[in-house]
């Protein structure tokens, strides 16, 4: 699939769900704010905020609407009611929505395997109601990284055989269906319940370094791959595991990748700066068409996580849910020497 049905390479994801009271960012000042950091495309965690939806259309903006997990047993049931106000809101924005997600994380091990029986009837159901209606709206499924079972190294890229039948079963729709996988990516994550990776390895500040260097030290050598950072490390994993059940031809979207800004007492890599060298340099190398080791040539799209701050979101996985945005909650800057180059 080209990179044309995002309207740009780098994408964002929006939020207000979870700000202070009374400090929920606009629709009128998110659309004005993201327009202005030159992505073409917003992703959303909802599809019933309509007055988002029109302001970022009025910008010129694609917008990716997303069916809550909440969602989705009684989309897999079939109820009319909710499967209709989906279709409403897809066909009254068809020229804006090109993508539809279905569910967020829904097979992340800490929901217990509530949504799982349900993803994919969920994913058929929805795809059908599209369909029937002559939309041409597109479907997918953002996963966290955790479907997979082994990563290391790319190689061996494997999904978690608990989950794989589920997995594949949704890899058969999104084929068909001529659309894309969808996972979410955080070296951040990685690097911070792992202290002996490398944080250069993370950043993308060893891919220039010359080999034989103490820089190059911190290289993955994978047979005739050579792996400078751990991104592309984690995307060809994955793309191993496709290739492997003949889902290779998939393209491969990151729904979620960025790097928080605290709290740096509990979390010293959580800086400012290291937040903007990461996503400047996953802008960058997104956009370059280099690819990746196994996967040369391609643009990658990717949407940054998250465009604001959301500073009461729990906190079960890390005081530093509430530290993911380029901008404040409030909408202020970060601070940062120079701005996000995120344009195509």
């Amino acid at each position: 699939m080209s990179n044309s049905i995002f309207n740009s390479t780098i994408g964002v994801n929006f939020s207000n769900t979870f700000q202070s009271s009374g400090q929920q960012v606009s629709a009128a000042t998110a659309a004005s704010q993201i327009k202005a950091t030159g992505v073409g495309t917003v992703k959303m965690f909802t599809y019933n905020q309509a007055d988002c939806i029109s302001e970022f259309a009025a910008h010129g903006l694609k917008v990716l609407v997303d069916i809550p997990n909440g969602d989705l047993e009684l989309c897999a049931n079939k109820d009319k009611t909710t499967i209709d106000a989906i279709i409403k809101v897809l066909s009254d924005n068809a020229a804006t929505i090109p993508m539809i997600c279905v569910g967020n994380e829904p097979l992340g091990s800490w929901w217990k395997n509530a949504y799982s029986p349900y993803l994919v009837k969920a994913l058929t159901n929805i795809k059908a109601a599209i369909k029937a209606k002559g939309l041409s709206t597109k479907v997918t499924v953002p996963f966290n990284y955790a479907i997979m079972g082994n990563s290391y190294p790319p190689s061996g890229g494997s999904f978690n055989s608990g989950l794989k039948s589920i997995i594949l079963d949704v890899c058969a729709i999104l084929k068909a269906d001529d659309s894309v996988f969808m996972i979410n990516v955080y070296p951040f994550i990685t690097q911070n319940n792992q202290r002996t990776i490398s944080l250069d390895y993370c950043l993308f500040t060893a891919d220039n370094a010359k080999k034989g260097s103490k820089e190059s030290k911190v290289w993955v050598e994978d047979g005739s791959y050579t792996y400078k950072n751990i991104f592309d490390a984690m995307y060809d994993a994955l793309y191993v595991a496709l290739g492997n059940n003949n889902y290779g031809d998939l393209p491969i979207v990151i729904g979620e990748a960025g790097w928080p800004t605290g709290p740096i007492a509990t979390y010293p890599s959580a800086t400012t700066a290291n937040a903007q060298t990461f996503n400047q340099n996953l802008i960058n190398h997104c956009k370059s068409g280099k690819g990746t080791p196994r996967n040369p040539g391609v643009k990658i799209p990717c949407f940054i996580f998250e465009m604001y701050d959301e500073d009461t979101k729990p906190t079960d996985a890390g005081a530093y849910e509430h530290h993911w945005g380029v901008y404040k909650y409030d909408t202020k800057s970060k601070g940062y020497k120079t701005k996000y180059n995120l344009t195509m």
